[in-house]
């Protein structure tokens, strides 16, 4: 089989991953603009960064300015972690070992990546309860946000079961064939 076929068989899959990967960090992102926006409303203090841009822009789309930034450097990192995996599905030998560790390291980042916005949500509803403000809204929106990242975040991880059951049957074919 040649590298093209290789790179065409696995492109959807790689895809898949990205884009689960994405819509999970938009979730909890829907849910933290929830959770600082009423904060910001309520007057308390915001980080500096989102304080500025608050300044600058005013409050709905300073926050929209503060969590695209760290959203667009979620998805760098992303890209580059999902292009490696790639790649490393084409090695001839010890492409095994390689995208194995290339999956991990992609399922540990986002695992990662999601844990923290998630922790730093509840920092902010805890932030909004001490203040007395009712945060009813950005904890049932925190709970059923939260439910769609995980969710997308598990078929992330099937995707990636599936693209190296497929890889493996991909390169046992080839070995096998004359």
């Amino acid at each position: 089989m040649t590298l093209r076929k290789f790179v065409d068989a696995s492109l959807r899959e790689h895809l898949g991953i990205y884009v689960l990967a994405t819509a999970s960090s938009a979730f909890l992102t829907t849910s933290q603009y929830l959770a600082v926006s009423a904060a910001a409303a309520s007057y308390l203090p915001v980080d500096p960064g989102t304080s500025a841009l608050i300044t600058i822009y005013g409050r709905g789309t300073g926050i929209v300015l503060a969590l695209l930034l760290n959203s667009i450097l979620f998805q760098g990192i992303l890209a580059v972690l999902v292009v490696t995996l790639a790649l490393s599905a084409i090695l001839k030998t010890g492409w095994r070992w390689a995208y194995a560790f290339s999956a991990v390291i992609v399922s540990g980042f986002v695992g990662y990546w999601l844990s923290a916005r998630f922790l730093v949500i509840l920092e902010w509803i805890s932030t909004l309860q001490n203040n007395r403000v009712d945060s009813s809204t950005e904890y049932m929106s925190l709970f059923w946000f939260g439910l769609a990242a995980t969710i997308c975040y598990l078929a992330m991880l099937l995707v990636l079961r599936k693209s190296y059951r497929n890889l493996l049957e991909r390169h046992l074919v080839v070995k096998d064939s004359p």
